[in-house]
């Protein structure tokens, strides 16, 4: 019986195409503010919608090139992409997710006595469509 905690597809940094790192974790959080608008007569008659925001939080191990590559593209405002990269199988959720121009607006490490240590990116992302 295969083990359903093993996956053989993860998100990974893009760049024209090319993997740059696969990622550890990915922490995303969408803003779709709405606010409504209140009249003298009645509460809550409309609502004005405001910008929607998609940011999030990527942890890639820092071992090899991959974070001094990034931190490139953080130091130069390069947009990057978020892919799927699949091994064997298809397990992955959704046939395709898309996330293009992404840019890094944060970078810290975290050094660990013990083990490899992780750099996180903080992004912002304008672009995203995911597939089922």
């Amino acid at each position: 019986m295969a083990d359903a905690t093993k996956w053989d597809t993860r998100l990974a940094v893009m760049l024209d195409g090319d993997a740059v790192s696969p990622i550890d974790s990915f922490n995303p959080t969408f803003n779709v503010p709405v606010q409504p608008v209140h009249s003298l007569e009645a509460d809550n008659v409309a609502y004005v919608v405001q910008p929607k925001v998609f940011t999030f939080t990527m942890a890639i191990k820092a071992i090899g090139t991959a974070v001094a590559k990034l931190t490139g593209l953080a130091l130069s405002r390069t947009g990057f992409s978020i892919g799927v990269q699949e091994l064997t199988g298809t397990d992955w959720t959704f046939q395709q997710i898309t996330f293009h121009d992404c840019y890094i607006t944060s970078v810290a490490n975290t050094i660990v006595i013990d083990g490899v240590p992780t750099t996180t990116f903080n992004c912002i992302c304008l672009q995203v469509s995911p597939n089922t």
